[in-house]
């Protein structure tokens, strides 16, 4: 059959209004196979993870196997609920009180700790109507959502005005940015567990972060590899500031702070990086025809001066 044809055959020869009712009609059932599909992804990732959940329930695995074995995704953007709800059964919890900054629609990796297990807490994103949607969905937890764009400037004073100050249980960062300077200027509170996003195209062993700009916007960057920090770059800050890696799941490494009892192992980068399922691409040499710079990590997670992408690889 013709394109005319199967045209005519959805269509009929309809003009006018009658058309155009015909037009919504065929939009509004695409609209429906597109959620449908969505929700069909939902599902095939719960089973999957229900499944890897019974075959290696009497299974033996060590520390940093367990963690991953938990994994499952309701909210996170892949399956970080899980890992972070396995690791909070391992170590305990204190207040039930996290900071997501850069929460997007569905609460980033607190949103299921908001709305399965009572966690309260502060959900910050720098679009004003991604916190409409938030405000909306936790309106009947105890979660206050406030819009910002993040900086190193006023990390600290977004959140002591909140009354996010001392101890919390749990600190996530995604902003797609300036993620490593943020968590370096952070003082004011002193989370237990401490999950943050790391460029996973940057490989295992680069450590690196872009330029701080507190104007960063990824969407009007080069290119969208030309974000965020590597994972060994926020290893090495994460030990500065007294933070160990735990475990990873793709984009988001989980770092727990050294004080806390654990029987999980400090990993390395190398232990803890998921490689992507398809080959890396070669970012370097996107970021060389751009001339962008990178700013190199020192062993004790000191960075230091912005250097041009291709002399940190």
């Amino acid at each position: 059959m013709n394109l005319t044809k199967l045209w005519e055959r959805i269509l009929g020869r309809s003009t006018g209004a009658d058309l155009a009712d015909r037009l919504d009609k065929v939009l509004e059932r695409l609209e429906r196979l597109e959620r449908s599909m969505v929700e069909l992804q939902k599902t095939h990732r719960t089973v999957s993870a229900v499944a890897r959940r019974m075959f290696l329930e009497d299974v033996d695995l060590p520390p940093r196997k367990l963690l991953r074995s938990r994994r499952f995704g309701v909210t996170s953007q892949n399956e970080e609920d899980g890992l972070l709800v396995e690791l909070f059964k391992q170590v305990g919890i204190t207040n039930s009180r996290f900071v997501e900054i850069g929460c997007g629609v569905n609460g980033g990796n607190s949103g299921f700790l908001a709305q399965e297990c009572g966690w309260s807490g502060l959900m910050i994103d720098a679009q004003p109507a991604a916190v409409e949607k938030v405000a909306v969905r936790f309106a009947s937890e105890d979660v206050l959502t406030e819009s910002h764009r993040m900086s190193r400037e006023n990390i600290n004073t977004v959140l002591a005005e909140a009354g996010f100050q001392g101890e919390i249980d749990l600190l996530s960062l995604d902003v797609d940015g300036n993620d490593f300077w943020l968590w370096d200027a952070l003082t004011i509170c002193r989370p237990r567990v401490v999950i943050i996003e790391y460029n996973y195209l940057l490989g295992p062993t680069v450590s690196a972060t872009i330029p701080y700009d507190p104007n960063f916007f990824i969407k009007t960057a080069p290119t969208r590899a030309y974000r965020g920090a590597s994972l060994e770059a926020m290893v090495r800050l994460g030990r500065r500031k007294g933070y160990r890696l735990v475990t990873s799941e793709r984009v988001n490494a989980v770092f727990l702070r050294e004080d806390v009892a654990s029987n999980f192992p400090t990993l390395t980068s190398a232990l803890a990086y998921q490689a992507p399922g398809n080959r890396i691409k070669n970012v370097f040499g996107k970021f060389t025809r751009f001339d962008l710079m990178l700013v190199p990590v020192d062993e004790q997670g000191q960075p230091g001066s912005a250097v041009p992408a291709e002399a940190v690889r």
